[in-house]
């Protein structure tokens, strides 16, 4: 793999170790929210709400609100004060909310640190991405982010299981205390690991510096229009998160499926990841995004004009084939738009990568909304939305390819 030597100073993990370390790290975020899921029952026991409650669907709200705001926070940090000390610091962070929800006695305390639990984990998520950017550049980084996003992707098969089983153990408080466990063990670890921006690579943390890193950052084609195409793919994606339940049960009447179909889903991303990771030994990363946005394309398509020739209601196992293919196609494409979205930041991958998480969450969660309260019984919004998107994200593409070869980095950028 070829490594980029302008800012890294050594490590002591091997590169199998190291890229073990950095998917456990990235999988944080997914385990602290899907292992909590199957204790929402024994929680609502606990805090007296009726059986029906939605109250602690905030708790899911809040985790990702804390984490949208928190990589604005760290990634100018990280391209400050250097990787690891973000990395440790946000991690001992996470493992004190963690606490602080494990012994919450009112439903606003646990609120409460389930927003600095949220705030917390995008410290990992960000500081974990520079450091790739720092060892890798080029197809290299890719092929580290696909395996990565093979663990992240298998997280919510193991997560849910895992918290039913700590729930039967003793109670939803396990599920909280596990996670202190688990953030104290990546702390240990990451002693192992050595910083990886060197002194005279890191930007000074004033306001003024903090907003040119921004600026430079939106400002460059590459980095811009990979960050756009990701965006709108997210879009698309969360969508499916967010609206495959009333998929299945208000258009197709097939309500028992659901849980089934997500558990596989979610393995076969992960498969879909790692063959990712074998394709680019004999593929461009940039000609991977390229066919994984056309085949999310003929997909969108396909699955809309299925819906408008059956009144909104195509039968149901060819749909939800093409949906799930379409949404593989999706999962192909995040690595690769977010490690060519970063291949030419160098030393403010940091920030680069705060602004990536920042617009996949916020503008990635609203586009995914528009599709969401669309859906009426039909599944024509969910064609209009995917072919919608799917075209935006291959404008972006282009827009970004047109620029690879022209690439320049902005006077604020250079050491």
């Amino acid at each position: 793999m070829t490594t980029n030597a302008s800012t890294h100073t050594g490590r002591r993990l091997g590169e199998r170790e190291f890229i073990i370390f950095i998917a456990m790290v990235s999988a944080m975020s997914a385990l602290a929210i899907d292992t909590l899921l199957p204790a929402f029952s024994a929680m609502r026991e606990a805090f007296n709400l009726p059986e029906d409650s939605t109250d602690l669907s905030l708790t899911i709200t809040l985790f990702f609100v804390g984490s949208g705001i928190g990589n604005l926070v760290y990634g100018p940090l990280a391209d400050s004060v250097g990787r690891k000390k973000i990395l440790m610091g946000s991690m001992v962070l996470y493992a004190m909310a963690s606490l602080m929800a494990t012994l919450s006695l009112t439903l606003g305390m646990l609120y409460i640190s389930r927003f600095i639990w949220g705030f917390a984990a995008a410290g990992p998520r960000t500081a974990s991405q520079a450091i790739v950017r720092d060892y890798y550049s080029g197809d290299a980084m890719a092929r580290v982010m696909t395996l990565v996003m093979t663990v992240f992707f298998w997280a919510p098969v193991a997560g849910p299981p895992l918290g039913k089983g700590l729930v039967a153990l003793g109670s939803w408080r396990y599920v909280m205390a596990f996670s202190v466990v688990t953030a104290m063990a990546i702390v240990l670890w990451s002693l192992r690991l050595e910083e990886t921006l060197k002194p005279e690579h890191r930007r000074a943390l004033t306001f003024q510096t903090t907003l040119d890193g921004f600026r430079s950052v939106t400002s460059h084609p590459v980095t811009l229009g990979y960050t756009l195409a990701t965006t709108f793919s997210a879009g698309a994606f969360f969508s499916f998160l967010g609206s495959s339940e009333l998929i299945f049960d208000d258009v197709f009447d097939q309500e028992h499926w659901f849980v089934p179909y997500f558990s596989i889903m979610a393995a076969g991303m992960g498969l879909v990841a790692l063959l990712n990771h074998r394709a680019l030994h004999w593929f461009r990363a940039r000609s991977l995004a390229m066919g994984a946005g056309v085949l999310q394309m003929a997909g969108a398509g396909s699955m809309l004009g299925l819906a408008l020739a059956n009144g909104g209601s195509p039968p149901f196992v060819l749909w939800i084939t093409i949906f799930s293919l379409t949404n593989a196609c999706l999962v192909a494409f995040f690595p690769l738009g977010q490690s060519l979205a970063l291949e030419p930041m160098g030393e403010m991958a940091g920030t680069a990568s705060a602004v990536l998480g920042f617009t996949m969450a916020l503008f990635g969660a609203g586009l995914a909304a528009l599709i969401d309260r669309a859906v009426d019984g039909t599944v024509t919004p969910v064609g209009i939305g995917y072919l919608a998107y799917g075209t935006a994200a291959m404008i972006c593409q282009l827009f970004a390819v047109r620029h690879c070869h022209h690439e320049h980095i902005p006077a604020s950028m250079k050491a």
